[in-house]
């Protein structure tokens, strides 16, 4: 009878999936089992990558061997087949008595089992004697404790290599470094690379002025920016939306050095508690982190079909009084062609559309979950309306825009915010080493961290105070000078430049206001540092005059700041007259 053959392969560290275990251990296998006659499927080559024997990772859940032993369990083969593996200790490094659970499960079900290296055959309804499990003893009892040995010398050697960096030595190697570093060939430290550093202030740039990941992607693909992969193969995918989300949310770009370590299972990576500030070479300021930060927090609002053209300038700051954002709905397209029948004889016409028209309505309400706020806002008149408002005041205003010195306490702060969240998060994993281990030096070492901690919070403190007097309310100048300089080209009838016009409006309307819509009809708009108001019809005319709200204390009294200010709290002061605006006098065009 010829059997249908199994081919089992696994390696156990990501860096043995960059090298060729797996192809050597399949073409064994292949050739093996054509010398035998047995049967070959690419579809019963079974693998575990990156997963470890030594602690069963392989035969827990989700590991591709212990897939295959609950269908053995369940009698899928008991017809006949045979499971093909290049030695035992690929199976389990845990103990002969796993190895035996393994190899009794097979044949007891059907399934034989073959072992390249000593070319044994264990056949399937066959007795296992005490001359094979003896002989399990001595291979299985040795593959661990090689297993063993080579784990300890490895937790000790990873043990003594963050000390060293915990103690400042910037030589110490733990794997590669990251992307845009290399390692200096004389003291072995990471230096940046020049070109790849300017790339990554670049992407971090571009996030914060409104790109997508993908919009990113495509701008380095599109002019051949070699990617950071590091194996041939990957080299040639290009960058993708992944690692741009993890180069924008790696700490490493500010020079601090997290200690990651696998789980067993080979596949996720988990912090040690421990963070060394100061190991790397900064890349990126930690204001512009910090702001990237902001800017992803803003785009949980955002996205959709809407997005993919910077259709809706106000996704991320328009919100409906419920709180969820305003979904952008078009309903006609300039250029589309539209059919219909006639009303009086039934034949079938079709026109041209000249404009678009599209609407904001609340994304709770539009999928009837828990809101009653049925009101729709035509976008293509209440955008050119809100820009109008907005920039007439910020522009008029001088106390809107922020000096130079005041950008530079901001970025201070943020850098002094991030060295005291380090040294915070050593100080808990000193903690709780003592909890476990009393140790006098690391006693000793979480007192100078607690002493240093007071001066940094005090010194915070005090930075934070000149930074609010300096600041006021204000936000910052370089939002609403992006407005300005693109304002002339939102509705471009050139791709590129309408695109690009439309990011960066979008992504400073997201810092600069606030819109609330609310189920009277009205859309409230607020500037975020709580200087101005306007309201605004269904139809972008404006109801009555702005509202200076840094002269109106009634609004702000009880309130913990300008960002809870909503049309309620608006509503309360009286009512202004409805004044609505000749939009010929209107300095935006709306060109669809």
């Amino acid at each position: 009878m010829t059997l249908p053959a199994f081919l089992y392969a696994r390696f156990s560290s990501q860096e043995q999936g960059r090298g060729t275990s797996l192809v050597r251990q399949f073409e064994n296998g292949r050739n093996y089992a054509l010398s035998k006659g047995w049967l070959l499927d690419p579809d019963r080559e079974i693998s575990d990558k990156g997963r470890s024997a030594f602690h069963g990772a392989n035969r827990s859940e989700g590991g591709a061997l212990y897939a295959f032993e609950r269908q053995v369990e369940k009698g899928f083969y008991r017809n006949g087949a045979v499971f093909i593996v290049e030695h035992f200790d690929r199976i389990s490094r845990e103990g002969w008595e796993q190895v035996h659970a393994f190899l009794k499960l097979c044949v007891e079900n059907g399934v034989s089992v073959a072992t390249i290296d000593s070319d044994r055959f264990y056949p399937a309804g066959a007795r296992i004697d005490g001359g094979t499990i003896m002989e399990l003893v001595f291979k299985s009892e040795g593959a661990r404790d090689e297993s063993k040995k080579k784990s300890d010398r490895g937790l000790d050697n990873w043990s003594r290599k963050i000390k060293a960096i915990e103690a400042g030595d910037k030589s110490a190697k733990i794997g590669m470094p990251p992307g845009w570093m290399d390692r200096d060939p004389k003291t072995n430290a990471p230096v940046l690379n020049p070109h790849r550093t300017a790339v990554l202030r670049e992407i971090f740039d571009l996030y914060v002025e409104g790109y997508g990941l993908p919009s990113i992607a495509s701008r380095l693909n599109d002019r051949k920016e070699p990617s950071w992969a590091v194996g041939k193969k990957d080299k040639g995918n290009g960058w993708n939306t992944a690692y741009l989300h993890k180069l924008l949310t790696n700490r490493a770009v500010l020079g601090e050095y997290v200690p990651m370590s696998r789980t067993h299972s080979g596949i996720n990576e988990t912090g040690k508690g421990i963070v060394v500030p100061d190991h790397y070479p900064q890349a990126i300021p930690a204001e512009l982190f910090d702001r990237v930060v902001s800017v992803r927090g803003l785009r949980r609002f955002g996205g959709g079909p809407a997005e993919a053209q910077v259709n809706n300038l106000f996704s991320g700051s328009a919100f409906c009084k419920c709180g969820a954002p305003m979904y952008f709905q078009s309903r006609q397209k300039a250029g589309r062609t539209t059919g219909h029948k006639s009303k009086l004889d039934g034949r079938k016409l079709s026109y041209v559309s000249g404009v678009d028209i599209s609407y904001l309505r609340c994304n709770n309400n539009r999928r009837k979950h828990e809101c009653a706020n049925s009101k729709t806002f035509r976008y293509e008149m209440l955008e050119p309306a809100i820009l109008d408002a907005v920039l007439a005041v910020a522009i008029d205003d001088k106390k809107f825009t922020v000096p130079d010195h005041v950008a530079a306490l901001s970025a201070n702060v943020s850098e002094l915010e991030r060295q005291i969240e380090g040294k915070r998060r050593n100080l808990a994993a000193i903690v709780d080493s003592l909890a476990e281990f009393f140790v006098k030096a690391l006693a000793v070492k979480a007192a100078e961290i607690e002493t240093e901690l007071e001066a940094d919070d005090a010194q915070l403190r005090a930075m934070q105070d000149e930074l609010s007097r300096q600041r006021g309310s204000a936000n910052p100048d370089e939002h609403l000078q992006r407005v300005l300089e693109v304002k002339n080209s939102i509705n471009s009838e050139d791709k590129d430049a309408r695109y690009s016009a439309r990011v960066r409006v979008k992504q400073a309307l997201a810092f600069l206001t606030r819109i609330v819509c609310d189920t009277d009809g009205i859309a409230t708009v607020m500037l975020q540092n709580g200087m101005m108001a306007w309201r605004f019809d269904q139809k972008g005319n404006i109801i009555g005059d702005p509202v200076d709200l840094r002269n109106n204390l009634d609004v702000h009294k009880g309130l913990p700041g300008p960002k809870s200010l909503t049309a309620d709290v608006l509503r309360r002061m009286p009512q202004p007259v409805r004044t609505p605006v000749d939009p010929s006098q209107q300095k935006w065009k709306y060109g669809g």
